[in-house]
């Protein structure tokens, strides 16, 4: 699968509420729903990752990897996430040559879903566990929100950042129910961040907001090709 040009990778910025770029979020698109501009498609909302079946997934987070340790080679030096599920999860665990790839990515982020935590067990929380053991990149959870919310996952202690999704921030962002989630998430992990912002109005609310970053298709994506020589 991944070696046929099915595919391409994006890099989405997150930023400070200083407008400061401070992360990235590596996106797989396919090649006609690779729009940098950022304009919003429902039918992106179904994602690229979670259509693949389990062998194919491995074989695209591989690749995810090589890439990244060409464009860190090349001299970059901000944050990447990449998202990944309990699969993935479980196969870094299990396969100690990707191991010592990821111990050359201490830029690396590894982001998963709520979404494939949300019947989060022990099990689940020692698989995690391992991973932050035989990798040096810190785990962010993503799409934290209704639904996926589980607060015995984030109460080990095992995220860096957690990722407010979209759909809440959009619902409940100017209300006293998102400050109050705030409060807590920053309790838990080391900061926030706000998906689905769009445009300056949504820039000038969170600014006044406990987060660490905001990300969305108010800034423009750009390609991973572009940066690498």
């Amino acid at each position: 699968m991944c070696n046929q040009p099915n595919f391409v990778f994006l890099l989405e910025p997150v930023h400070a509420i200083s407008g400061e770029l401070i992360a990235w979020e590596l996106l797989t698109r396919f090649p006609d729903d690779a729009d940098t501009n950022n304009k919003r498609n429902p039918n992106r909302d179904a994602g690229f990752f979670s259509r693949l079946p389990a062998d194919d997934k491995w074989q695209l987070f591989l690749h995810q990897i090589g890439k990244l340790i060409q464009l860190y080679k090349e001299g970059f030096q901000q944050v990447i996430s990449v998202n990944v599920d309990r699969d993935i999860v479980a196969g870094i665990f299990e396969d100690i040559e990707i191991q010592q790839k990821l111990a050359q990515l201490t830029l690396l982020r590894l982001e998963i879903s709520a979404f494939f935590t949300a019947r989060f067990n022990s099990a689940d929380l020692l698989i995690l566990k391992g991973v932050a053991k035989v990798t040096p990149a810190p785990l962010w959870l993503d799409d934290f929100g209704p639904g996926y919310s589980n607060l015995t996952m984030l109460d080990s202690g095992i995220f860096e950042i957690v990722k407010i999704d979209k759909e809440f921030f959009w619902q409940f962002g100017d209300g006293h129910i998102f400050d109050t989630l705030l409060t807590h998430l920053n309790q838990l992990c080391d900061g926030v961040i706000v998906e689905g912002v769009e445009d300056q109005t949504q820039i000038d609310l969170l600014s006044r907001k406990a987060i660490y970053g905001m990300q969305g298709y108010h800034w423009k994506s750009v390609y991973l090709t572009d940066l690498l020589k």
